[in-house]
């Protein structure tokens, strides 16, 4: 029936357009075989019979002025009259392409096909918007520069055939080449070969090496305004030259500059990298092997990861030994976690809870136990992130802040990163969709009562010292009353305060406001400091003087009179070392997807550069090939014909925001569907979609976008990138100095898709805010 035909040829219509290469080679019965070995015999005939009327000839005159978008121009093309517009002339193009430069009927019917005509101006605008949000990735790993890198070293050599015997600043220097640097060109020979004496720094022979060296070219550098003259090692050196120099550049490349060219590529890596970490709201705990596993070390604070996770109280979610175990043995196969610590009301009493979610589905708690937990004020949910730290990467650490392995061995013995960010705002209050009962909650769901202390470093905006404080480790006595006193240990002195552990802690009845202490080898005897911290539990105790004390200018001249003796034991400066190592890791691991802003006039070109680690997740469902990413599922706007993004508006004009991007993808087809935030969070789509999930047939992908305003002042690392940059080129330390100021916001794009997987199944809905300011809507771009 015809009917039935056209359902047909309608249903396969992708199947007959393949075929449609195999009937012009006389191949269509082989194509039918190998597309086609399951179809009914009746389906099979009416897609050969539809295959041979495309592929037929004929003389029909194709007009589509009638669905024209541009002027229709009349010319005749295969002795045919055509009025068509570029589109339809373009069509024209590629379908006569289809079948071997003819005219046939399915040239004919896909020019005066107006159905056809719109898909295709659809598919070249979509394709126009992916490219407008497609965006060069750098990866986090440092530049590879191979066989091609060269340092410009710290000293000058001469050769008494060159130049009369004047020394010559090395501007680069290789395995095998060597380039000097002078005002005036100097007067040489090409192919000479002359002897040059290098010091000794790169050799173990005791003396100076002479190296021999062929003369290859002079040109003059615009940029540096400075004759160049290029050496190539020659083959009369010793075997072994080649290999001393190749370990000397290695080891000296983060310790001096390299050549101009590759500074500046390595300056300006660091450099937004940098940028990465120091707006970053993801903690980073750096941790190290212990006795029964891996144990936190240090972890690193900065201004805007401390207030995207309320400060220094954060850590307390994770000294739970018992819960860092767990949470330790989660990472470790699924290299993310989110971790919920909070407090249930029962009738039995108040239980602590510190658990993953996936622990919570393990003993099947994971709708009643996150229920009760949203109805707590105090809830936190953390996201969690494990990597392991490369080898590499913590000897460029140690080499370039200049650290000694030897005096910092709890530094060598990191292995890897646990990151961590607040996502509690993202939860909000739930409601049941069905009704539940709290059944016993397992012992590993509590948190643990033993607790370990971890310690953190911090960014020099955060630094609470006001004046140097030295590690030392003294005898000390304080005294609480007439005939009463007690033992102490000083751990630390300033000039103006110190800090004791007292052997046998008193009760805080028994300590005054102000107490007399008295340190026998630093001559303190029975001086009155005041009290501003006291731990009774661990017998810690921190003093300050009062103001006008006399001793003060006693300790001040004491502390520098023997100030080589404390200049090891500043703890201020241990502590700057430290951080720094920790930055240096922590910036070459982070754990999420990052989008660089720069200032400019259009939107769109805001966008610069994306930072991801090759192992990342946070892209999909779209995915990054080589060196290119596709940003359009993320921030493009749907039903547009020009690309456009509202949610990128609204992200750059607040100063902290972050929002749900959301995507499905069927199972059967890959079909990927954009959903709507607010659908998703709050309408029965909801529903829908968590029906659909139970079956297993559709994947969810959630990903958080979050951006974060740049805070543009120079920091100390900003000037430890820039200072080797400055010795080689200073006009260039200028300019990438003062383009720090045009970095305006960083966003970071993180999956979280198994988190709201599980909650969309459980069938828990968030509650909508009763009052919420007026949004501009914000639609996608669906693939």
């Amino acid at each position: 029936m015809p009917g039935e035909e056209e359902k047909i040829i309608k249903q396969y219509q992708a199947l007959i357009r393949a075929l449609i290469p195999y009937e012009q080679d006389n191949r269509l019965l082989e194509g039918l075989n190998r597309f086609s070995m399951r179809i009914p015999s009746s389906v099979r005939k009416v897609i050969r019979d539809e295959v041979v009327r495309l592929s037929s000839l004929t003389d029909a005159p194709a007009d589509n002025s009638a669905f024209a978008q541009f002027p229709v121009i009349k010319f005749k093309h295969f002795g045919v009259d055509m009025r068509l517009d570029k589109v339809g002339a373009h069509i024209l193009k590629t379908e006569s392409t289809l079948y071997q430069n003819r005219y046939t009927v399915g040239v004919f019917e896909s020019i005066t096909n107006s159905d056809f005509y719109q898909a295709h101006i659809k598919k070249e605008q979509y394709k126009k918007i992916v490219d407008a949000f497609t965006v060069e990735t750098q990866s986090l790993k440092d530049i590879q520069f191979g066989d091609d890198i060269a340092i410009a070293p710290n000293f000058q050599v001469a050769c008494t055939e060159f130049e009369k015997g004047r020394h010559f600043t090395v501007g680069a220097l290789s395995s095998d080449t060597m380039m000097l640097e002078s005002k005036r060109p100097p007067k040489v020979e090409k192919g000479k070969v002359y002897q040059f004496q290098l010091p000794e720094v790169f050799g173990s022979t005791g003396k100076e090496v002479p190296l021999h060296y062929m003369l290859g070219k002079v040109c003059f550098n615009k940029e540096t305004e400075k004759y160049e003259t290029h050496f190539e090692l020659t083959e009369d050196n010793d075997d072994k030259i080649p290999g001393q120099l190749t370990r000397y550049i290695k080891n000296a490349a983060y310790q001096q500059p390299l050549k101009r060219e590759l500074e500046v590529e390595r300056a300006l890596q660091d450099l937004e990298r940098d940028r990465v970490l120091l707006n970053s709201p993801w903690v980073a705990i750096a941790l190290k092997a212990g006795k029964r596993g891996l144990e936190p070390a240090l972890a690193l604070f900065t201004n805007a990861n401390s207030k995207q996770n309320k400060g220094y109280a954060s850590l307390q979610a994770f000294e739970g030994k018992t819960n860092f175990a767990a949470l330790l043995d989660e990472l470790t196969i699924f290299s993310e976690a989110f971790f919920f610590r909070g407090t249930i009301k029962t009738k039995q009493g108040d239980l602590n809870i510190e658990a993953t979610h996936r622990q919570l589905l393990e003993f099947n708690l994971f709708t009643p136990v996150m229920y009760l937990l949203c109805r707590d004020k105090n809830m936190q949910c953390f996201h969690c992130r494990l990597t392991e730290l490369d080898a590499s990467n913590k000897k460029v650490a140690f080499a370039t802040h200049d650290i000694s392995r030897s005096e910092y061995p709890d530094l060598d013995n990191l292995s890897h990163m646990l990151f961590y960010t607040d996502i509690t705002s993202r939860l909000g209050p739930q409601v049941l969709l069905d009704p539940c009962q709290l059944g016993p909650v397992h012992s590993k769901l509590l948190a643990d009562t033993c607790r370990s202390k971890i310690d953190f470093v911090v960014e020099d905006g955060l630094e609470r010292r006001q004046e140097p404080r030295y590690d030392i480790d003294k005898p000390a006595s304080l005294k609480l009353g007439l005939l009463s006193s007690v033992n102490a240990r000083l751990t630390d002195i300033s000039g103006h305060g110190m800090r004791l552990h007292l052997t046998e802690p008193p009760g805080k009845e028994k300590l005054a406001l102000q107490v007399k202490v008295s340190v026998p080898e630093f001559r303190i005897k029975n001086e009155r400091y005041d009290v501003i911290y006291y731990c009774e539990k661990s017998g810690l105790l921190r003093l300050k003087l009062p103001d006008g004390a006399k001793v003060e200018q006693t300790i001040v001249q004491f502390l520098e009179a023997n100030a080589s003796y404390f200049r090891n034991k500043d703890s201020g400066r241990r502590q700057r070392m430290m951080q720094r190592f920790i930055w240096e890791l922590a910036m070459r691991h982070h754990p999420s997807a990052s989008v660089i802003c720069v200032a400019n006039r259009f939107l769109l070109d805001r966008i610069k550069t994306l930072y991801i680690d090759e192992s990342s997740q946070d892209l999909y469902p779209f995915t990054q090939e080589q060196n290119i990413a596709p940003l359009h599922g993320f921030f493009a706007d749907q039903g547009q014909s020009k690309p456009k993004s509202a949610l990128l508006q609204s992200l750059l004009k607040t100063k902290s925001a972050q929002r749900g991007v959301i995507h499905c993808q069927r199972k059967s087809d890959r079909k990927l569907v954009f959903i709507n935030e607010k659908d998703f969070l709050y309408k029965s789509l909801r529903q829908n979609i968590a029906g659909h999930l139970r079956e297993e047939k559709t994947e969810l992908c959630v990903t958080r976008v979050q951006s974060v305003k740049c805070d543009n002042t120079v920091s100390s690392m900003t000037k430890k990138r820039l200072a080797q940059l400055s010795k080689v080129d200073k006009i260039m330390y200028e300019k990438m100095l003062n383009m720090q100021a045009s970095y305006t916001h960083v966003i970071y794009l993180t999956n979280e898709s198994a988190l709201q997987a599980a909650l969309a199944c459980a069938k828990l809905k968030p509650v909508m805010p009763k009052k919420t300011g007026p949004e501009t809507p914000v639609q996608k771009v669906a693939q």
